[in-house]
């Protein structure tokens, strides 16, 4: 059988697309712990590392720009992953609040440096 949604080839005995996550139509009253699985695309692991990442480069005050840019790509991967796997996942939830702090400390730094480059240009 395929997939409905991403049309990958599904075994018979699966009850989750290896593929996109979703859960089998007709067997979700059989299927207890879906919450828990994590596929290729729902897997929490991307967006802690980008969450990370955003939040590194983010307190760098050279790199700021590159921390706004590494946050949103993590918090993108971290909403992907919990509407894939639900909202249980603790992996998800520190990789999206690392994101969120990347791109707003990322933000105050960028912002700051383009001041100090504006006033230094202007004297």
């Amino acid at each position: 059988m395929f997939c409905q949604r991403c049309g990958a080839f599904i075994n018979d005995n699966q009850r989750v697309c290896p593929q996109c996550g979703m859960v089998i139509s007709g067997q979700e009253a059989n299927v207890s712990n879906v919450s828990s699985y994590e596929g290729p695309m729902g897997s929490t692991t991307p967006a802690l590392v980008w969450g990370i990442l955003g939040l590194s480069f983010a307190c760098t005050f050279y790199l700021s720009i590159l921390g706004v840019i590494f946050s949103i790509i993590g918090l993108c991967k971290a909403n992907k992953a919990r509407t894939i796997i639900g909202n249980t996942s603790k992996k998800v939830n520190t990789g999206r609040k690392l994101s969120i702090a990347g791109i707003i400390t990322g933000a105050i730094l960028t912002t700051l440096l383009f001041i100090v480059i504006i006033s230094v240009a202007l004297s």
